[in-house]
């Protein structure tokens, strides 16, 4: 018998995943970063609120390691998707992870705990997505992309579709590896949930930062062989 669509799409799936760490370098970030998390949140959870703790001590708490376990699920779904062959959907995800970044900068941040005590209850600025990636004009970048999120005929196109000689749309409906862009895409899950593990270690400077630190350095340091690749890529396209 002729094989189905679903098996076609399930074996060429099954190929990416199992590929993934041998074509894209970043690929070993994400896991390096999940691995060094699994400390820090077993060492986050408390029990009981010490009769010496500030106001909202529990809460702030509370607020960073649930957005550390936000954080960790959306990390995991992003790699997951990439690499399947799905990077243009994994967007979704990145998106919330890079939410869930933002709301965790700021409950490290205020240290009075009123703004994880908002994002707990859905209040305030607290509880407004838009918030979540500050005000600057790199966030506001941050923002524009991941609107890409959303069923935006523009987005899909250009990562999706292509136009043959007679300019009719082709759609790429199965899977498939851009390996460029699964790295900026894996590189950037990587990149904002550090920054998330960031924010729970500022809440809770009593855990020992050691391993974190060495591979958030790693993390760091892939942004440069990143931007080489999107600029080789850049001038390919521009000559092609």
């Amino acid at each position: 018998m002729p094989e189905t669509l679903h098996e076609r799409y399930d074996r060429d799936e099954q190929r990416l995943v199992a590929t993934a760490s041998d074509e894209l370098w970043t690929d070993a970030l994400v896991d390096l970063v999940v691995d060094v998390a699994a400390p820090i949140l077993d060492g986050a959870s408390w029990r009981g609120v010490p009769e010496d703790a500030p106001p909202r001590w529990s809460e702030r708490r509370t607020a960073a390691l649930s957005l550390a376990a936000i954080a960790l699920r959306a990390t995991r779904t992003v790699a997951l998707t990439v690499r399947a062959g799905y990077g243009a959907e994994a967007q979704a995800d990145l998106r919330r992870l890079q939410e869930a970044a933002g709301h965790a900068r700021k409950v490290a941040a205020d240290l009075s705990g009123q703004y994880a005590e908002n994002w707990l209850h859905g209040r305030g600025k607290a509880g407004k997505p838009r918030t979540a990636w500050g005000s600057d004009p790199q966030a506001d970048r941050l923002w524009e992309l991941m609107s890409y999120a959303h069923a935006d005929f523009e987005h899909y196109a250009s990562r999706s579709a292509v136009l043959d000689e007679d300019r009719r749309i082709i759609h790429h409906i199965g899977p498939s590896r851009d390996s460029v862009w699964d790295n900026v895409c894996l590189w950037l899950a990587a990149r904002q949930f550090t920054a998330v593990l960031a924010c729970v270690l500022t809440v809770r400077p009593d855990l020992d930062q050691a391993d974190f630190l060495a591979a958030a350095e790693q993390v760091v340091a892939g942004e440069e062989r990143l931007a080489v690749e999107l600029e080789t890529k850049a001038l390919m396209s521009a000559g092609g």
